[in-house]
């Protein structure tokens, strides 16, 4: 089983285009990230929003649905709920990747972990890696997520430990888009807070020996002794694996954005967010749906609006997946229980 590249990035008019690439072959053993439509073009310090922050709410919600005209509508209910339960929950884990899963066969592929990773992108986190949208070949596409500097060429030198995306790598004039822990560049472990007092993109705040942000692959993950874990938003998918849990990189990263637009935590323009189920309704603002004409494996596609100068609210997000996979829709929810109710919607509060 092939799937298509999906390349992905920042285009005109505020749409980004971001998803998860499928690899079929067996994958190699196994920091606040980087935020959608940060970049040259609209700004490298850019953090970006869920849809219905201002910079002055203190809540958020956010509501999730299933279009109705969507393929495997029943098959994802479960699923999405999980993923709205997740996102809620906010749980940073190790050990979240889980290779071969005992649920899949083969060429199966996770819905609910492909899920997991689109759902982050339509509420504002990007790839931590370099990912398909650099135009990097193979595993160069694991380097941390930067611009390419001024020699328009993107440096790849993964330095003394020969690890890609580790603390070390060597990367010339490349700018840093991810948002690391200053005390220890370990995308694998959580400060508290969560916001410019703690975490930074410059890499001259790096700690001592450090030459580039280390981002949450899963080969960096056994270097720095985290085991088994990869960040959900990192791009590279395989069959056969799940990946169900967010780590403390996604954690971060989204906690760094809910500090608000000053990037402090503790201050009035905070944010809480609540992921919201809906139901099956082609209005809320998240929408989920299987249609080959969008994507030819997984995407979110985004719009959002300038809050400040390095500030971006999402004003439209959309999943969009091809039904040409093997796709494999859990049917079990997240408290363990199973759920045989056929589709339901409305109140999450018992999830």
């Amino acid at each position: 089983m092939n799937a298509s590249r999906i390349d992905t990035g920042t285009a005109t008019f505020w749409i980004a285009l971001c998803g998860l690439t499928l690899w079929t072959a067996a994958p190699e053993p196994a920091a606040a990230g980087a935020f959608v439509f940060a970049g040259e073009t609209n700004g490298i310090d850019l953090i970006t929003h869920p849809t219905n922050y201002t910079g002055t709410e203190t809540d958020v919600t956010v509501s999730v649905c299933v279009d109705p005209a969507s393929a495997n509508l029943v098959e994802m209910e479960t699923s999405v709920r999980n993923v709205i339960f997740t996102y809620n929950a906010m749980v940073a884990t190790q050990g979240n990747l889980i290779i071969p899963s005992p649920d899949l066969d083969g060429d199966a592929v996770d819905f609910e972990s492909t899920a997991l990773h689109e759902a982050g992108h339509c509420i504002g986190l990007a790839h931590p890696n370099a990912a398909t949208e650099s135009g990097l070949p193979g595993a160069l596409f694991n380097y941390t997520k930067a611009t390419n500097g001024a020699d328009d060429a993107f440096n790849t030198d993964p330095g003394t430990d020969a690890v890609i995306g580790s603390g070390d790598d060597v990367r010339g004039d490349d700018v840093n888009l991810h948002w690391f822990r200053t005390s220890n560049n370990d995308p694998f472990t959580i400060d508290d807070p969560v916001d410019s007092t703690t975490y930074a993109r410059d890499t001259a705040m790096l700690p001592g020996g450090d030459t580039f942000a280390a981002n949450g692959d899963r080969d960096v993950a056994v270097l720095l002794g985290a085991g088994s874990t990869e960040a959900v938003m990192q791009q590279g998918a395989f069959s056969d694996e799940e990946q169900r849990e967010l780590t403390h990189d996604d954690v971060a990263s989204l906690l760094y954005a809910r500090s608000g637009l000053d990037s402090l935590a503790g201050t009035a323009d905070d944010y809480g967010v609540t992921l919201e189920w809906v139901g099956v309704t082609a209005a809320c603002d998240v929408k989920l749906s299987f249609d080959n004409t969008q994507t030819g494996f997984a995407v979110c596609q985004t719009g959002g609006d300038f809050l400040s100068g390095d500030d971006v609210g999402i004003t439209s997000a959309n999943v969009f997946f091809n039904t040409g996979f093997n796709w494999f829709f859990n049917s079990e929810r997240n408290d363990g229980s199973i759920f045989e109710d056929g589709f339901e919607s409305g109140d999450t509060s018992n999830w």
